[in-house]
């Protein structure tokens, strides 16, 4: 293959194998809750800015938040695992190929910094009054630093050391969030221009020091797998995914929790999925995310008769989320030799499943009684419980 086309036939296989799975999440009926809970998270967004008052710490907010979309910059390579073999005779020649993943990176993550700071712009014109600045020259301005950390980003890459991305991220962020700082105020150029000339000189002295190093493609390809694997669990929500790689962590020190999901079952399925659940796939991590959000909308925000909305469609969201792992093990020839029905298996995943919206409802349920009282709470788990009893013959149906 010619290596002026390489990138552009990455590119486009890239975007064919994203637009195949993109059509069933884009009609998927997540999508629908997704934009009701959008739409219900706008208005009550809109409400709270009517509370706030001038002291309100705007800067600070928007300093923390963009300083770290800006820091956050990994860079889309598009490198696979036979790259190692042969792209590494002409590793030299592959400036063009980086450069346009560069700009491909710059160009993806600009709609993100678009959309975090149209979110935190109407927040910033409420507080600082006529000392706002424009919504264009806040954007280039990031688009800029952007541009810079994706640079660092990349160079810092060709380390060998642990350390040294942590390092990196660290003092990029120091440096950003200054910079966001500075800007947000809206007052002097010149701390921002120092800002920008710290993080230009830092982007020098990483390429200056790795001009003579080769690339690190064990990492590269990591990192690649890595994003790539991010987006299929997401797609596997709404169908199968053959290419989904099996991630596995140990977390021995969650051994209580996998008795506590598999009880005293004898079913010896119920001990399996629930192992499951704990170390593959991050199942577990999808399900305390998902709480930690509801959790801190219940705690931080006023929904009043809303707070019942918000629980069940989270107890639905993790739901449907969980759904997966019944097919997490059908690739395997090993649960052929089990000598036990089907209905075993299905009676176990239910179970579990069951038992973690339980767990997560009464979650929920101590979050509300803290945050609004005894009524709330008693009819939140009340709603909380007979969404579970709804949910159980649906999640059988997908079984």
């Amino acid at each position: 293959m010619n290596r002026e086309t390489l990138w552009k036939n990455r590119f486009n296989n890239y975007l064919k194998e994203t637009t195949k799975y993109l059509r069933f999440i884009f009609n998927g009926h997540l999508v629908f809750v997704m934009i009701i809970l959008l739409g219900g998270a706008g208005f009550y967004y809109s409400e709270w800015l009517k509370t706030l008052s001038p002291d309100f710490p705007t800067v600070w907010i928007m300093a923390i938040l963009l300083g770290l979309v800006t820091t956050i910059s990994p860079v889309s390579t598009f490198f696979r695992d036979p790259d190692i073999v042969f792209l590494l005779p002409i590793e030299s020649k592959l400036s063009s190929y980086i450069k346009k993943s560069i700009i491909f990176s710059l160009v993806m993550q600009g709609y993100i910094l678009i959309m975090v700071l149209a979110v935190l712009m109407p927040m910033y014109i409420q507080t600082m009054q006529e000392q706002t600045a424009s919504f264009l020259w806040m954007l280039l301005s990031l688009v800029i630093v952007k541009g810079i950390n994706l640079c660092s980003r990349w160079f810092v890459l060709y380390y060998r050391e642990k350390s040294a991305s942590f390092v990196d991220g660290l003092v990029r962020f120091v440096l950003n969030a200054a910079f966001v700082y500075f800007l947000v105020k809206n007052e002097s150029f010149l701390f921002m221009g120092i800002v920008l000339l710290l993080l230009g000189g830092l982007c020098f002295y990483y390429w200056k020091s790795t001009r003579e190093e080769s690339l690190h493609w064990e990492k590269l390809i990591e990192l690649e797998n890595g994003r790539m694997a991010a987006f299929y669990r997401v797609a596997n929500l709404f169908t199968d995914v053959p290419k989904l790689r099996e991630k596995i962590s140990e977390r021995r020190w969650l051994g209580g929790v996998i008795t506590l999901l598999s009880g005293k079952s004898n079913n010896p399925f119920s001990y399996l999925y629930a192992r499951t659940f704990v170390r593959a796939n991050d199942y577990l991590g999808l399900f305390v995310r998902l709480t930690f959000i509801a959790v801190v909308l219940f705690l931080f925000t006023d929904l009043g008769w809303g707070t019942l909305f918000i629980a069940i469609l989270f107890l639905y969201i993790t739901g449907l989320q969980l759904l997966p792992i019944w097919h997490h093990h059908d690739q395997k020839m090993v649960m052929d030799l089990y000598p036990l029905h089907t209905d075993y298996r299905r009676k176990a995943v239910l179970r579990l499943l069951i038992t973690v919206l339980v767990i997560q409802n009464l979650i929920f349920f101590m979050t509300v009684l803290i945050g609004a009282g005894v009524k709330l709470a008693i009819v939140t788990l009340v709603s909380g419980f007979a969404f579970i009893f709804i949910f159980r013959p649906y999640a059988m149906k997908k079984m």
